[in-house]
């Protein structure tokens, strides 16, 4: 088979996985706190187990992904999803909910680097945007699909109801973990992709003190506190208890979103191919400092809002079209070498870590009933995240003219 054979059948179990997740996610909460009698607090507690267990998972998810085949450690994750699922479909009480919830999330988290890392070695460079870019699509497809599915397989008015779902996504786990098994198998590294043989003495200090990375983590944080960390909890709360949006509108934006990312990620990362990375995440950052400021809008001038909801997401889908299908390589390009992995890690962990606090502020904000305060801590976010592109942006250039230079030709 070759290897954009191989990619597809990567990409493609990718998206299968969050199918079975996407049938899930949107019902998780309720399940728990209502179907199962559970409580709200448990719930709760739920989604920090996830985060907790990405967080923890992590490092060392990162290690694997460059010492062993990108295939072997995928495969393995969706197997323990697949566990972790079953974990979730039977738990009848807070402490074995948790430990499962704790469990999908390091096998999440161990999955992502371990993708990342087949996907670049099946991927010429020139290429790599246009594949983080299918990838993207599949995911926000296959989420979309899995809520489509998930809506009609749960029953949320007996304890048991949401079994079906729960028992479906762990059946896309399974395969998952075959099409990524098969896709990846015969993935070779190679030194152009920066996945040349591991390197003993680099760990994570030395990721961390690499030229860039430590601006690429805090440009990651700040546009995820300022986008995904606010999709399931802050951003629907504040339409919901403060603009009094119907919740069949939040859905509709919700759906909106996710069909517009899938149609538009191609033609922007076509448009923009020869674009600086750093450019397109100041883009993105002022892009979504735009989008707060419609969200904003209807509070300040006591209009409706369900229109700027919709407005609001439609609009966020652009910036997303930039985010994703850059972060990926720009962190294989700035990784130490034989660090790829720890390094994709290490963005995943920014990302993780936005997600497990972003939440929480919202809560604490809108809570005391100060909307106006959340608007502008996530506009800080993104001004913040514009800055630090435009310097990442300069950092990258220093980067390009010393491996242009004499000295530089020489030292590679």
């Amino acid at each position: 088979m070759r290897a954009h054979g191989r990619l597809a059948l990567v990409i493609g179990g990718a998206s299968v996985g969050s199918i079975g997740w996407g049938a899930v996610l949107p019902f998780l909460y309720a399940d728990v706190a209502q179907a199962r009698g559970l409580g709200a607090s448990v719930a709760a507690i739920t989604f920090t187990a996830f985060a907790l267990g990405a967080l923890l998972a992590a490092p060392f998810a990162g290690h694997l992904a460059d010492r062993l085949p990108g295939a072997l450690i995928a495969t393995a994750a969706r197997l323990g999803m697949l566990l972790a699922l079953v974990g979730l479909t039977y738990a009848g009480t807070a402490l074995p909910l948790w430990c499962s919830a704790l469990a999908y999330g390091a096998a999440y988290a161990t999955v992502q680097p371990a993708v990342s890392v087949l996907v670049l070695e099946l991927t010429p460079a020139t290429r790599r945007r246009d594949a983080f870019a299918a990838q993207f699509i599949g995911l926000n497809l296959g989420l979309a699909a899995g809520g489509l599915v998930g809506g009609r397989l749960v029953d949320l008015t007996t304890a048991t109801g949401a079994r079906p779902a729960y028992l479906f996504a762990a059946v896309a786990s399974a395969l998952s973990a075959v099409l990524v098994a098969a896709g990846g198998w015969k993935a070779r590294r190679s030194a152009p992709v920066g996945l040349s043989e591991p390197v003993d003495t680099v760990g994570y200090r030395a990721v961390l003190r690499a030229p860039a990375v430590g601006g690429l983590l805090v440009v990651t944080a700040l546009l995820t506190l300022a986008c995904y960390a606010q999709y399931d909890s802050g951003l629907p709360s504040y339409a919901l208890t403060v603009l009094h949006v119907a919740p069949q509108t939040l859905g509709s934006a919700v759906a909106l979103n996710s069909v517009l990312v899938a149609v538009l990620t191609a033609p922007v990362v076509r448009g923009t191919r020869h674009a600086s990375p750093a450019v397109l995440l100041a883009i993105c950052a002022g892009l979504w400092v735009g989008v707060w400021l419609v969200f904003a809008a209807p509070l300040i001038a006591g209009a409706p809002g369900a229109g700027f909801v919709l407005l609001g997401y439609a609009l966020f889908s652009v910036g997303e079209t930039m985010l994703a299908p850059v972060l990926s390589p720009l962190a294989a390009t700035l990784a130490p070498p034989g660090a790829v992995g720890r390094t994709l890690a290490a963005v995943n962990g920014a990302q993780t870590l936005a997600t497990a606090v972003g939440p929480g502020l919202a809560a604490v904000l809108l809570g005391a009933g100060l909307p106006v305060g959340f608007l502008a801590l996530e506009v800080a976010c993104c001004i913040g995240a514009l800055f630090g592109a435009r310097r990442l942006g300069r950092d990258l250039a220093r980067r390009r003219a010393a491996q242009a230079s004499p000295a530089g030709l020489l030292a590679g």
